[in-house]
């Protein structure tokens, strides 16, 4: 009995009740009973009384005699009935003939139980309908709650309430290969083990449980890996949906997206990236998965060197278009561009966007009719990397031997520099060491900065070639460059603000 109290308080802390009982030594010890299992206990006197004080306050459960003064019991149970098909009424009575009992059941009582009563039947009556009552309400939640999660038709859904799966649908028992919650259940015990580790997948370990991030991180999209009744591992979508105004109850949602092969994206070691990065329908698939969940990306350009990151949204995906909606700066930066690169937490690697269909600057959207994964995320890119002014200028020696003709300097960064050659020394090959002093203007104030640096790249063009030298420079060296570097970006800012471009509706 002790324990049958214990659970109904933690289903319900403090669940109001009303007993109705016109013998005033019996409602004296009921409510002294009563207020065991909680302190939202409401009195009264007879039938009239106890319509009234259901009328006032609103209980779950109603326990009351029949026989009583101004009002019996049934005509009261009717009366509330009307009014809440769905209230429990325990009926305690010192009448058990068939046709109270007849009566009771046509009028839709609960529990029917005899005077005089025994505590642990009471008890057992209450708890009964405590769990009826728990029950009810979770399936009642989870039909509200599913008709306003995205309308995955092939999707698992379950609602959880405190950490504990208590609500299925048919797609998650299929999938799990059980009929029931309870089989479930005893199928997996440990629920933290139920997502199985891969990199940058949501999964339990030693410092945090998978379940916790993802309720403290409510409409946010994470990737997970889980075995199927068939043993298959699978890649999963999950997004976790709080309910409003029901503290601890949520709904979890899993979209099995196994079939666009992207778990190996998360592993270099297990795919050839090259082979993926093609995949035009796989990319298409993932990025219909954030429209349908709202889901935010980053649009990524530059403006000669000059970082321009804003947020977007999906607006349409097809097989043949992809069309974004952003802010006017980014819009302004991608037209002049013609290409652009999206990111997003969820996306395994950045995506790149080669050609630009339309710009339209009334509707805010950027068409794009070219993308696909990249094999390198935009977000990789660690130092900033600008171009230099014209009137900047360099030297550069090979073998103690300097460049000949006009070198000068493309752009720059804490770590490299490229610089532009008329003509290319015979011998010089990738890996070899060359000295560079780099002459850089920050306000009007000179400074000159000497490194020996490693050819990194060569790239010709028609009339000239690019030389990509890296170098590690001392402590002062590294300081004027920050500072010539932050004063760049202050005026690349300042210079793409005033660029003017013609806005485009049409194809481009």
């Amino acid at each position: 009995m002790k324990q049958q109290i214990e659970k109904i308080k933690s289903l319900y802390s403090n669940i109001k009740l009303l007993y109705v009982e016109d013998n005033p030594t019996l409602c004296k010890n009921m409510a002294s009973l009563l207020s065991r299992i909680s302190e939202n206990i409401v009195i009264a006197n007879d039938g009239e009384e106890g319509y009234k004080k259901y009328l006032e306050f609103q209980p779950k459960i109603v326990i009351t005699d029949i026989n009583m003064p101004k009002m019996n019991g049934f005509k009261m149970i009717k009366n509330i009935k009307a009014l809440e098909p769905e209230c429990k009424i325990i009926i305690m009575s010192a009448h058990d003939e068939k046709e109270h009992l007849y009566h009771a059941i046509n009028i839709g009582i609960f529990r029917y139980i005899s005077k005089p009563t025994k505590v642990p039947e009471l008890i057992d009556a209450i708890y009964d309908t405590v769990l009826s009552i728990y029950a009810e309400e979770n399936r009642r939640l989870f039909l509200e709650q599913i008709k306003n999660i995205f309308n995955y038709q092939n999707s698992l859904v379950m609602m959880m309430h405190n950490g504990k799966f208590i609500l299925p649908n048919h797609r998650f028992l299929k999938f799990f290969g059980v009929d029931t919650l309870k089989d479930f259940n005893e199928k997996y015990p440990d629920m933290d083990k139920l997502l199985l580790e891969h990199k940058d997948f949501l999964y339990s370990n030693k410092s945090s449980h998978w379940y916790n991030k993802a309720v403290d991180n409510t409409g946010k999209l994470f990737h997970a890996k889980i075995k199927n009744a068939s043993n298959e591992l699978r890649h999963l979508i999950l997004k976790t949906h709080d309910i409003p105004e029901k503290k601890g109850y949520y709904v979890v949602s899993f979209y099995d997206v196994t079939e666009m092969n992207l778990m190996a994206l998360f592993d270099s070691e297990t795919v050839k990236k090259d082979s993926l990065v093609q995949d035009k329908k796989s990319v298409v698939n993932f990025l219909n998965i954030m429209k349908n969940n709202s889901a935010e990306v980053k649009v990524h350009n530059f403006y000669k060197g000059l970082a321009i990151i804003n947020p977007a949204v999906i607006t349409d995906i097809n097989d043949v278009e992809l069309v974004i909606k952003s802010v006017n700066s980014q819009l302004k930066i991608v037209q002049l561009a013609n290409f652009t690169t999206i990111s997003s937490e969820i996306l395994p690697s950045s995506i790149t966007c080669k050609s630009i269909k339309n710009v339209d600057f009334d509707k805010q959207t950027i068409t794009i009719n070219d993308f696909h994964f990249a094999p390198r995320s935009i977000v990789d890119r660690k130092y900033t990397r600008l171009d230099v002014e014209k009137k900047q200028s360099c030297t550069l020696f090979y073998k103690k031997i300097q460049f000949s003709g006009d070198v000068k300097i493309v752009d720059v960064s804490e770590v490299s520099a490229k610089v532009e050659i008329e003509a290319m020394s015979a011998g010089i090959r990738i890996g070899d060491k060359m000295n560079l002093t780099m002459t850089l203007n920050i306000d009007n104030k000179v400074i000159s900065i000497h490194t020996d640096s490693t050819l990194f790249r060569i790239d010709e063009n028609k009339h000239s070639y690019y030389l990509v030298l890296l170098y590690e420079l001392e402590h002062e060296s590294t300081n004027k460059i920050k500072e010539y570097l932050g004063n760049r970006q202050i005026s690349l800012n300042r210079e793409f603000r005033n660029v003017n471009i013609i806005e485009q509706k049409g194809t481009k």
